[in-house]
């Protein structure tokens, strides 16, 4: 068997037409040739976005967030002029491609509405910047810091260590609570307690003034809302500056710290009637 006896079946089969698309036709070559220029595209255009991303990294003025946002889109941008080339260097005509615009906006409609919604809202988020790379939210009941902000999803790392990913369209549509370092927010615990009312103000505002994490300014304050046989019901109002973690870590801290002090002194909190 010789060389020219292998190379004709071969070139026979790259010629078989698969369909014929406004005049042109789309043969085998053309989808192995196609299939393999696309996959060379992919892994160029990611691995110039991890080279464009190390070199603005370096470059040490830009932060991380804009550092993700421009190599995502030149990713994007280089990826969408590298398909059309190579549609168009297979054969498929960009007006060819007219012919499959009624079809492509029913598959849109259909299976890949949601895919198309989070696209646009990932360019969206990566425009407007409601959240960046390294900012604390919660969203949709999802809580975690923003690790990456991808092409269909951004992905979260939770306080426990696992990746969250969420849709982009979850950011834009839903409602998101963003925290940072310089965010405030109030708590309000409640308690039940027996004895003066002045004495235990005072021990809860003493507690208060001896946990870090709860801000001096606005001071803590501590109120009676309410009296019956079973005691007192006091609220101790205070401000903390941070996320979620730092907000469980200020309530821990000054339940721990209520708890030894009521345990010294001899006294309990009331029960409940």
């Amino acid at each position: 068997m010789t060389m020219h006896d292998l190379i004709d079946p071969l070139s026979d089969a790259l010629a078989v037409r698969l369909f014929t698309l406004a005049g042109a036709p789309f043969t085998l070559g053309h989808f192995l040739a196609a299939l393999a220029a696309l996959f060379a595209l992919l892994v160029v255009t990611r691995r110039l976005r991890g080279w464009l991303r190390t070199r603005l990294i370096h470059y040490g003025r830009v932060d991380t967030s804009t550092v993700e946002t421009i190599s995502a889109l030149t990713q994007y941008v280089l990826l969408t002029l590298g398909f059309l080339t190579i549609l168009n260097e297979v054969g498929l005509k960009l007006s060819s491609l007219t012919v499959l615009a009624g079809s492509f906006g029913v598959g849109v409609g259909f299976g890949l509405q949601n895919i198309f919604s989070n696209f646009i809202s990932g360019l969206i988020v990566m425009f407007e910047r409601p959240v960046k790379i390294g900012d604390h939210i919660v969203v949709s009941g999802m809580e975690g810091d923003v690790v990456r902000i991808g092409m269909r999803a951004t992905t979260l790392k939770s306080t426990q260590g696992s990746f969250i990913i969420v849709p982009n369209q979850a950011i834009i549509t839903s409602n998101v609570i963003n925290w940072d370092e310089g965010f405030h927010s109030a708590v309000v615990l409640q308690y039940r307690m027996l004895g003066g009312v002045k004495d235990n103000q005072a021990l809860l505002l003493e507690v208060a003034r001896g946990v870090p994490d709860i801000l001096e300014t606005p001071a803590p304050s501590a109120y009676v809302t309410g009296v019956d046989h079973a005691g007192q019901i006091m609220e101790l109002h205070f401000t903390v500056s941070g996320d979620q973690t730092r907000r469980l870590a200020a309530v821990n801290a000054f339940n721990t710290a209520l708890t030894e002090q009521l345990a010294a002194r001899g006294l309990k909190l009331a029960p409940n009637p």
